[in-house]
C-alpha cells in the first residue's frame, strides 16, 4: 500500500487536467473533479475486491487491455489530429516526412503554427518510424500500453499488481487527453519506466556492467531530456559508488552515443549549418532556467540518499521528483512571460509534462514498500 505521496501526484495530475480542460465546457470544472473523485474512489475500492486472486486479475488484466486498445483505436480513428492545437503528433510525422523527402527534419514546423517546430531527439523519431510506415504515428500508444503491461507482468510476475497499476492508468483524464491529442510525451516516460524495470531485473548498474549502463543512459537521452530524470534518480547511487574508470568513460560513452545520432543532423548542410539555427535541443532546453535547474538538482541528490535501496521508494521519490520538477519549470516560464494570464490559458504553462510521474506513481501505489533495489 502506497504512502500519501504518489496518490497525491496522481490526484494533482489528473485534477489539473480536469480543471484545464473542462474549463472550456459550459459545465462546472469542480463538479466534473468531484464526480472523477468519488467515480475513481469506487471503482479502485470495488476492484480490490474483485481481484482477490491471480486468477481474477488475470482476467482484468486481459479485459481492460483488450478494452483500452479498442478505445484507443476508435480514438485515433474519430479524432481529426490536425483539428487538435497540439503539436506532438505533426512533430515526428512531419519530422520523418521531410527525412524521407530528404528535407532537413528540424527545419520544417507542427500543423500547429509556422513557428512551432519538432523537439523529440532523433532515436525518438526513429522508434516511431514502424507506425508512421502503418499510417499514424498515434499507433505508438496501443503498443507502449502494450509495452507497459507486459513488461510490469513480466517483472513482478503479479497479476494483481499489474491489475492494479493498469486500472489507475486507465482511470486517469490525463492519460485519455494523450490519447486523444496523440501526444507521444507519456509513451516516451513509459518506456523509460520499462527501462528501468528491465535493467532492475537484469541486475544493471554502474557497479555490474557500466559500459551496457552507460550505453542505456545515452539511448534514452537520444530521444527526449527529461528521460534523464529517473535514470539519473536510479542509477546516480551506482555511478558514485562505481570504478575510476567507470566514473570516467561513462560520461563520455552517453556523449558519444547521443552524438552519434546528431551527427547527420549537424552534418546536413555544411554550408549553412542549418542545425546551429534550429535543433532540438533549443527548444528541449527552453523550460526553466539554470538556477531552477540547479535547485531541482539538489532536491534530487537528497531523493538519491533517501530511497535507500529500495525501489518502492525510488518510485515513490521519482514520481514526486519528477512532479515537481516540471511544475516548477512551467511555473517559472509562465511567471517570466505570461504572469498576467491565468495559467490554464498559457501555452507556456504545459501542464502535459506533469504526466511524465504518472508510471511511477502508479508503480508506488501498486507495489509492496519492501522490493530492495539493485542498482
Amino acid at each position: 500500500m502506497a504512502d500519501k505521496t504518489a496518490w497525491v501526484v496522481f490526484l494533482l495530475v489528473n485534477s489539473a487536467f480536469i480543471l484545464k480542460y473542462t474549463a472550456r465546457t459550459p459545465y462546472s470544472p469542480l463538479l466534473f473533479l468531484v464526480l472523477w473523485l468519488v467515480a475513481a474512489a469506487a471503482v479502485v475500492w470495488a476492484f480490490r475486491r474483485i481481484v482477490s486472486s491471480e486468477r481474477r486479475a488475470r482476467w482484468a488484466v486481459t479485459a481492460m487491455t483488450v478494452a483500452a486498445v479498442a478505445l484507443i483505436a476508435a480514438l485515433l480513428i474519430v479524432v481529426d489530429p490536425l483539428s487538435v492545437n497540439v503539436d506532438r503528433w505533426s512533430a515526428t510525422t512531419y519530422w520523418l516526412d521531410a527525412l524521407f523527402d530528404g528535407v532537413y527534419p528540424y527545419g520544417v514546423h507542427t500543423h500547429v503554427c509556422e513557428t512551432n517546430y519538432p523537439s523529440p531527439f532523433p532515436l525518438w523519431h526513429y522508434l516511431n518510424l514502424p507506425f508512421w510506415l502503418m499510417g499514424d504515428v498515434g499507433l505508438g500508444l496501443i503498443f507502449f500500453l502494450l509495452l507497459l503491461v507486459v513488461t510490469l507482468q513480466w517483472f513482478r510476475r503479479s497479476w494483481r499488481l499489474t491489475a492494479q497499476a493498469l486500472l489507475l492508468l486507465l482511470l486517469s483524464p490525463a492519460y485519455w487527453w494523450e490519447v486523444a491529442v496523440r501526444s507521444d510525451g507519456l509513451s516516451n516516460a513509459l518506456l523509460i519506466f520499462c527501462v528501468v524495470l528491465f535493467m532492475e531485473r537484469r541486475r544493471i548498474s554502474f557497479t555490474t556492467h557500466w559500459p551496457l549502463a552507460a550505453l542505456i543512459v545515452g539511448l534514452a537521452a537520444a530521444t527526449r531530456l527529461s528521460a534523464i530524470i529517473p535514470l539519473g534518480l536510479y542509477l546516480a547511487a551506482s555511478y558514485l559508488r562505481s570504478s575510476r574508470l567507470s566514473l570516467c568513460l561513462s560520461p563520455l560513452i552517453v556523449v558519444a552515443v547521443v552524438a552519434a545520432f546528431f551527427m547527420p543532423f549537424i552534418l546536413w548542410d555544411t554550408t549553412t549549418w542549418p542545425f546551429l539555427g534550429r535543433n532540438p535541443l533549443l527548444t528541449q532546453s527552453s523550460t526553466g532556467n539554470p538556477w531552477t535547474l540547479l535547485a531541482m538538482a539538489a532536491v534530487a541528490l537528497l531523493l538519491i540518499l533517501r530511497y535507500n535501496k529500495n525501489l518502492w521508494r525510488y518510485m515513490n521519490s521519482t514520481a514526486a521528483f519528477m512532479f515537481l520538477f516540471f511544475l516548477v519549470a512551467i511555473t517559472y516560464n509562465h511567471l517570466v512571460n505570461h504572469a498576467g494570464t491565468h495559467p490554464f490559458d498559457d501555452a507556456d504553462f504545459d501542464i502535459s509534462y506533469l504526466t511524465l510521474s504518472l508510471p511511477y506513481a502508479l508503480y508506488a501505489i501498486a507495489a509492496p514498500k519492501t522490493t530492495p533495489l539493485s542498482a
